[in-house]
């Protein structure tokens, strides 16, 4: 079902099935968005949640130094609690002044070049309802096209929550007892900081992950922060280290040598299929040249990664 389709009987059912799980009144949400040089997006995003927020909620926008008159236009929006960075922070500082400024329980960034359903805030409200205590609240679609009935994942904290944590952070919810607890994304990792912050969340608090309804649509594009991290000379080491700290998270430090291989081999391939389906030549042969450098991977995924930096096409050759 198109995102824009949801009829209204759908949020009238969320809302209803929360109110019946409630007894010290619904939780309280913070929507932060980060935001940088993205004026008609962000605006238009803002526009879609406003309807969806109760009374107690919190529409935060932090704007990190935009030129192109964002913060001019979000002043002309009745019901955003607008803060501007004095200066351009970058992304990580600006995901945690989104955390520190939050005034309600339950915190969830949202980037500002996505689209939300319009039951995205009744599920995200339902889930922190279920959970009822602090938590980590993710999302990612399985089979949502079937149906938009409320299913979820629930993990207990641990090696395997923390191994199997969210990949994309827009959406997230954490609640801010965790935040006072283990602090906000880590800053020296200025490119993947939140496969940490899950993984390290995730090894003490449980998580919920929702897999029906759908909450976002994700915007896909060659402006992606996720393509320009790629093309950093020390992308690569960076989430080498990531990936060794969520193994002392998950407590396999000693004993997590395959454990690492495999992650580094599924990251590879993700990068490949990705640059290609981009459609960006100079992006697929940049991943292709730093993928073929690592010896690690294998075989059969530096084969697939020359060939990218060669020919300029991606072939997946079976494991």
């Amino acid at each position: 079902m198109p995102l824009i389709d949801a009829p209204f009987n759908q949020v009238k059912a969320l809302s209803e099935q929360t109110d019946a799980l409630t007894s010290g009144g619904a939780p309280r949400l913070t929507i932060a968005i980060p935001t940088y040089n993205r004026c008609a997006s962000v605006v238009a995003l803002v526009q879609q949640l406003l309807p969806q927020l109760s009374p107690e909620d919190e529409l935060l926008v932090i704007d990190d130094g935009s030129q192109d008159g964002t913060v001019d236009a979000l002043r002309q929006v009745p019901g955003i609690n607008l803060m501007p960075n004095p200066s351009n922070y970058g992304m990580v500082k600006t995901w945690n002044r989104c955390l520190e400024a939050a005034s309600r329980d339950w915190i969830c960034i949202i980037h500002d070049d996505d689209r939300v359903a319009p039951t995205a805030l009744a599920t995200i409200r339902h889930a922190c309802t279920l959970m009822g205590e602090p938590a980590l609240i993710a999302h990612r679609s399985v089979d949502a096209h079937l149906d938009q009935t409320f299913r979820y994942r629930l993990a207990a904290p641990g090696a395997w929550a923390a191994l199997h944590t969210p990949t994309t952070p827009s959406g997230v919810t954490v609640h801010r007892a965790i935040v006072e607890a283990i602090g906000g994304f880590d800053e020296q990792f200025p490119y993947s900081c939140d496969l940490e912050y899950f993984a390290r969340i995730c090894a003490r608090y449980p998580s919920l992950v929702i897999e029906s309804p759908e909450l976002l649509h994700y915007n896909q594009h060659d402006q992606n922060y996720q393509y320009k991290t790629w093309r950093k000379a020390d992308f690569w080491q960076q989430l080498e280290a990531i990936e060794q700290t969520i193994l002392r998270h998950a407590g396999l430090s000693e004993t997590g040598d395959s454990y690492f291989r495999d992650r580094m081999t599924n990251y590879a391939q993700h990068m490949l299929q990705n640059a290609a389906h981009a459609d960006d030549q100079t992006l697929l042969r940049h991943v292709g040249l730093m993928l073929w450098k690592q010896p690690y991977l294998g075989r059969r995924v530096r084969l697939s990664a020359s060939i990218a930096a060669i020919c300029n096409t991606y072939v997946k050759l079976s494991l």
